[in-house]
C-alpha cells in the first residue's frame, strides 16, 4: 500500500469515523523527518501540482523521478510546491525539462466534476488522524482538488504506480502541527515590525502550505452563472448595443449623404454652431462608449461561452487579454507579446480592429459628420426681389435720398441731397478709375478695350460694383476712323444690377448670410437679368464742322466776348432764338444738317434733334446740353489743349439683355457685384430666359433726366463761364489725339462712362430684373418679381472637407458593421452568461481553482509566452456547486508550443525576493 496512490473520498470511512484531513497532533510535537521524505508522489505524474485526473477504467503510467533528486540530507524535504523551509539544507536543482510528444507524462483523463483529495500514503508511520464525514457525493472517477499540504512529493526513491479502480474508502491525513506554526511564532498577519525582521523570518511558511492544500468547500456559488435576457443587466446591454448601432449608423448615413443644415444650425436661427459641434461631438463620444462596452461585453461573452464548452478549445490568457486591448490601446504597446498570439485569431483581428474604429471614432466624427463651414455646389434656384418704379426714374431716386431736412424745412431737400449723393458717387468713381490707371501703367498695357481698366462703384458704401465693356465691336478708332474719316471714340459700359443685392438679402428666400454663420460665412449668386449699361460716343470736330450746332456762328445771333481771346458767347435769351421742336404746321424740326448726322444718328431719317450750344468752350472747359426735346441723350462739347479739335460726346444709357449679374459676398472680405457680359456659354444670361427673339428696348429717356440732375451736380457746364473746373481739365486732356486708343491714358469716352455711372447705378435701383415695364402700379412695399438664378453658398454641413478626410469613411463602417455583429448575437442568445474575462470575476475564479503546472514561474513576473496560448476550459462541481479553471489540454492546440506539454519538474532557480523585500517596507504616500 506505500507504493500506491488512493483517492480520498471524502465520504469515505475508516473504522466508522470519518477521516479528517487535518491532523489533530499538538503544535508542539516535533515534525518526524520522514513524514516527507518518503514515498511521495513525483509530480511530473501528475498535470498539476498535487492533482491527478483519475481514469475509473485505466491504469496509469508510472514516471521515473530519479532526475529530480533531491539531497537526502535534507532534513525535512520539499512538499510538492518545491518550498523548503528556513532550516533545510541547499537542494542539488535540475533543470526544467520539456516532455516530448508521446511520453507518458499523464495518462487519458476525464473531465472533471467532483474535486477530491489526495494525500500521500507512502508513509509506513502516520500520524493518528481523527475521521470527518463530508457532505459530498463523489464518483470515483472524478478529478481531484489539489492538496498541497502533502508529503514530499519529488523523493526520487520511489516510483509511484496509480491504479484508478481502487476503491479504499480512507486515507491517512497530515497532521495539523504538519502545517502550523510553533506556539509564538509570528505570522505574516500579525503585524510584526517588518523593518526588524526578514520576510523569511516573517513568513509562516507552513501557513502558506496548509492554504493550498485546503479544498474549497467555503465557495459555493451564491448566484447562477446564467442571466436571462429580461435581467437588468442584459436590457442595459442590449439598449446600449441598440444605441450604438442605430447611431453609427446615422453618423455613417450622414457622413455619405453629407446634408446641409440651412437655418437650423445658424448664429441668428435654430442651434447655434458652437452648440452644434458640441452636441455633434457628445453623440460621437457617446457612440464610441457604447461601442466599447457592447463590444467588450460580446468578446467576454463568446469566450466564456466557449470556456463552458466541454468539447471546444476553451480560452487563452492572450484571448481574455484582447479586451484590454480596446479599452487601453496603449496595451498595444506595452504588452505587444499578446498581438502575436491572439491577433491571429478571428476575435483577435476582431478586437484589433474595434480597437482601430474606437480610437479613431471621435476624430472621423469630427471629420465626417460634425457640422461645419462647407461651400455647396452651384444649384438654380428662383430667386426674387421687390421692384418699386421704372430704370432711370430720378424722381424715384430723388425720394429715396436719405436728406437730412424734409421737404416741410426744405422744399429743395431732395434735390440737394441727390445733387450730393450723384457728385460724391462720380468723384469716387473717378479717382478709383484714375488709381486702376495708374496702376495699369506700370504692369501692361493694351489698346483692345476689352483689357482695359473699367469703372467700380460703391452700392451702399460696403459692396464693390465691378462693370464691364460690352459691344466692343463698335469700339475699334481705327476701323471707324478708316470707315468715316473722323476719330470716332464709341464705348459701352455695363454695371450689375443693384437690385440682386436688395434680393440676396431678402429674407425670402432664405440665403444664409454671413452674420447667421458667425461672420464667416460667404456665398455667389449668378443672376439672369438685364444690367443697366451707358454708351459714351465722343467724336473730334473741327470748328467748321461744328459751326451749325454753335448759336453764336448763326446768322441774326446775338453775342458778346466773354474776355478769353476772341471768343463769343449768345447772350442771355439765346435759347429763345433756338427753333421749336414742332414747326408750324405741326411737323418736327431737325434744326441744321452737319457732317456728322448719320454718326449720332440726327435728322429726320432717324427721328433724333441734335443739341445746340452756346458757345465754342475754351481749353480745358466743357459745355453740356441735356434741353433737346424729345431726346434720350445726354451733350456735352469740350476742348482739348492738345488738338485744335473740339470734342463733341452725346452719352446714353438703357438696359441690357446681354448680361448676368455676379454677386459675392463674404464676412471676411466683404461684398462684390460685377456684370458678366457677353458670354455665349453662361447659362445665366439674361438671353436665355427667352426662347424666342424679343423686342428689346432703347435707350431711356427717363435716363436723362438722372443724368441732368448728375450734371448740375457738379457744373459740367461750367464753360459757358469759363470756370476751368478741375473734372473738365482732366476730361478734356483725355479726348483722342490720333485715331486709336491711347496705351498710356484712358480715352475721353471711358472716362466719362466711368464718371457718370453712378447715373446708370442710381437709376436702377428697385427696378425691374427684366428689359421692360409692364405697367402695373407698385405699392410701397413693392412688386415681387421673380428672376432666374443659380446659387452657391455656405452653410453648416456635415460632411468631410478635404479629400484625404474620406479614409474616415473605413473607422465608420467598421464600427457600424461590428456593432451589427454585437446586436446580432446578443439577439440570437436568450440572455448573457458571467463574463470571466473581467478582472473581478476573473480573480475570483482563479483564486478558487486548482493550481496549475501549466503556468509554472508566472507567480511573479506574469504569464509569458507559452503561458498565453495554454487552453483553458470553465469546469463545474455539481456537488460543491463550485466553478474554476482546468486545462483544456494539456498543451497548446496550436503554434510553436503544440508539440511540447509542460514539465512539472521544480526549477530551483535564485530567488526573487529581493525587490519583495524592499518594496514591502517601502512607505506609502498614495
Amino acid at each position: 500500500m506505500a507504493d500506491y496512490l488512493e483517492p480520498l473520498s471524502a465520504t469515505g470511512r475508516s473504522g466508522g469515523r470519518p477521516v479528517s484531513p487535518l491532523s489533530t497532533r499538538s503544535p508542539l510535537s516535533p515534525k518526524p523527518a520522514s513524514s516527507f521524505s518518503n514515498n511521495s508522489l513525483s509530480p511530473n505524474a501528475l498535470h498539476r501540482m498535487g492533482y491527478q485526473r483519475m481514469d475509473s477504467e485505466e491504469h496509469h503510467g508510472v514516471v521515473d523521478a530519479e532526475d529530480y533528486a533531491v539531497s537526502n540530507t535534507d532534513p525535512i524535504g520539499t512538499n510538492a510546491l518545491g518550498i523548503a523551509s528556513a532550516s533545510s539544507e541547499p537542494l542539488v536543482r535540475s533543470p526544467i525539462a520539456r516532455v516530448a510528444v508521446g511520453s507518458k507524462v499523464s495518462s487519458k483523463t476525464t473531465s472533471p466534476k467532483t474535486p477530491h483529495f489526495y494525500q500521500s500514503l507512502g508513509n509506513p508511520s502516520p500520524p493518528p488522524a481523527t475521521i470527518m464525514h463530508s457532505s459530498w457525493d463523489e464518483p470515483p472517477s472524478a478529478t481531484l482538488f489539489p492538496s498541497w499540504g502533502a508529503p514530499n512529493f519529488l523523493d526520487p526513491k520511489h516510483q509511484v504506480q496509480h491504479n484508478t479502480r481502487q476503491t479504499a474508502d480512507a486515507a491517512y491525513s497530515i497532521p495539523m502541527s504538519d502545517f502550523s506554526p510553533p506556539l509564538g511564532q509570528k505570522t505574516a498577519y500579525t503585524g510584526a515590525d517588518f523593518s526588524k525582521e526578514s520576510s523569511e523570518e516573517e513568513f509562516d511558511d507552513e501557513a502558506f502550505r496548509s492554504k493550498f492544500g485546503e479544498a474549497p468547500h467555503y465557495c459555493s456559488s451564491k448566484t447562477d452563472i446564467f442571466t436571462h435576457r429580461s435581467s437588468w443587466l442584459s436590457v442595459i446591454i442590449f439598449i446600449l448595443s441598440i444605441y450604438s448601432t442605430a447611431g453609427s449608423g446615422i453618423w455613417l448615413v450622414a457622413a455619405v449623404i453629407q446634408p446641409s443644415w440651412g437655418h437650423q444650425i445658424s448664429s441668428r436661427q435654430g442651434l447655434d454652431p458652437s452648440s452644434a459641434r458640441l452636441i455633434a461631438a457628445l453623440i460621437a463620444k457617446t457612440i464610441e462608449i457604447s461601442f466599447v462596452t457592447v463590444f467588450v461585453t460580446c468578446i467576454g461573452q463568446i469566450l466564456t461561452r466557449r470556456a463552458f464548452l466541454r468539447k471546444s478549445r476553451g480560452m487563452t490568457l492572450a484571448e481574455m487579454t484582447v479586451r484590454n486591448w480596446v479599452l487601453q490601446p496603449g496595451s498595444l504597446i506595452t504588452h505587444f507579446e499578446n498581438l502575436q498570439y491572439a491577433g491571429v485569431t478571428f476575435l483577435g483581428a476582431l478586437a484589433l480592429t474595434a480597437t482601430v474604429a474606437a480610437t479613431f471614432y471621435t476624430t472621423a466624427s469630427e471629420a465626417m459628420v460634425a457640422p461645419k463651414l462647407k461651400l455647396g455646389d452651384w444649384v438654380h434656384h428662383e430667386l426674387s426681389g421687390n421692384v418699386r418704379t421704372s430704370y432711370g426714374n430720378v424722381h424715384y431716386a430723388l425720394d429715396v435720398c436719405p436728406s437730412l431736412l424734409g421737404r416741410n424745412l426744405d422744399g429743395s431737400a431732395a434735390e440737394s441731397c441727390g445733387a450730393v449723393q450723384f457728385s460724391g458717387q462720380s468723384y469716387r468713381n473717378l479717382m478709383s478709375f484714375m488709381a486702376n490707371w495708374t496702376l495699369y501703367n506700370q504692369t501692361d498695357t493694351s489698346t483692345d478695350l476689352t483689357d482695359r481698366p473699367s469703372g467700380t462703384m460703391l452700392l451702399y458704401d460696403n459692396t464693390t460694383m465691378y462693370s464691364t465693356w460690352i459691344e466692343t465691336q463698335y469700339s475699334d478708332v481705327a476701323e471707324q476712323f478708316e470707315r468715316t474719316g473722323h476719330v470716332i471714340n464709341n464705348v459701352t459700359m455695363a454695371m450689375p444690377h443693384p437690385g440682386i443685392y436688395a434680393a440676396a438679402t431678402d429674407p425670402v428666400n432664405k440665403i444664409l448670410q454671413p452674420d447667421d454663420l458667425e461672420g464667416v460665412g460667404r456665398y455667389a449668386i449668378q443672376a439672369g437679368v438685364v444690367s443697366p449699361a451707358i454708351n459714351v460716343l465722343c467724336v473730334n470736330l473741327d470748328a467748321d464742322e461744328l459751326a451749325p450746332l454753335v448759336y453764336t456762328t448763326w446768322p441774326n445771333s446775338n453775342n458778346s466776348a466773354t474776355g478769353v481771346g476772341d471768343q463769343l458767347i449768345g447772350r442771355p435769351g439765346w435759347d429763345g432764338q433756338v427753333p421749336p421742336p414742332l414747326k408750324e404746321n405741326g411737323q418736327k424740326e431737325y434744326l441744321n444738317e452737319t457732317d456728322v448726322d448719320d454718326i449720332f444718328r440726327w435728322g429726320e431719317r432717324y427721328g433724333r434733334r441734335p443739341p445746340v450750344f452756346q458757345l465754342y468752350p475754351s481749353n480745358y472747359n466743357l459745355l453740356t446740353n441735356s434741353s433737346v426735346s424729345d431726346s434720350d441723350a445726354l451733350y456735352m462739347l469740350g476742348k482739348s489743349p492738345n488738338i485744335t479739335e473740339y470734342t463733341l460726346c452725346e452719352m446714353r444709357s438703357w438696359v441690357s439683355p446681354n448680361c448676368s449679374t455676379r454677386f459675392d459676398i463674404s464676412g471676411t472680405a466683404g461684398a462684390s457685384m460685377r456684370a458678366h457680359c457677353e458670354d455665349p456659354d453662361d447659362a445665366n444670361s439674361y438671353l436665355q430666359s427667352f426662347s424666342t427673339p424679343q423686342n428689346w428696348s432703347g435707350p431711356s429717356t427717363d435716363w436723362k433726366w438722372t443724368a441732368d440732375t448728375w450734371k448740375l451736380s457738379m457744373d459740367l457746364n461750367g464753360g459757358s463761364y469759363n470756370n476751368n473746373a478741375s473734372n473738365a481739365r482732366i476730361i478734356t486732356q483725355l479726348a483722342l489725339q490720333e485715331p486709336r486708343l491711347p496705351r498710356e491714358l484712358p480715352s475721353i469716352a471711358e472716362a466719362l462712362a466711368v464718371f457718370a455711372s453712378s447715373t446708370i447705378v442710381i437709376g436702377s435701383i428697385d427696378t425691374p430684373f427684366v428689359h421692360y415695364w409692364d405697367g402695373e402700379t407698385p405699392t410701397v412695399e413693392g412688386l415681387t418679381q421673380p428672376f432666374n438664378a443659380s446659387l452657391i453658398m455656405q452653410q453648416y454641413t456635415s460632411g468631410y472637407v478635404e479629400d484625404w478626410h474620406v479614409i474616415f469613411y473605413v473607422v465608420l463602417v467598421l464600427v457600424f458593421g461590428i456593432n451589427l455583429f454585437c446586436m446580432s448575437y446578443f439577439l440570437l442568445r436568450s440572455g448573457l452568461v458571467t463574463d470571466f474575462t473581467e478582472p473581478q470575476n476573473l480573480f475570483a475564479l482563479a483564486i478558487n481553482s486548482p493550481p496549475s503546472a501549466q503556468v509554472q514561474g508566472s507567480c511573479g513576473g506574469g504569464p509569458q509566452n507559452r503561458d498565453l496560448v495554454v487552453p483553458w476550459r470553465v469546469a463545474y462541481a455539481p456537488s460543491a456547486n463550485h466553478y474554476f479553471f482546468e486545462e483544456a489540454n494539456e498543451r497548446p492546440w496550436r503554434g510553436r508550443y503544440a508539440q511540447e506539454a509542460v514539465s512539472t519538474a521544480r526549477d530551483l532557480g535564485a530567488k526573487k525576493d529581493s525587490s519583495y523585500n524592499r518594496l514591502s517596507k517601502d512607505k506609502m504616500w498614495l
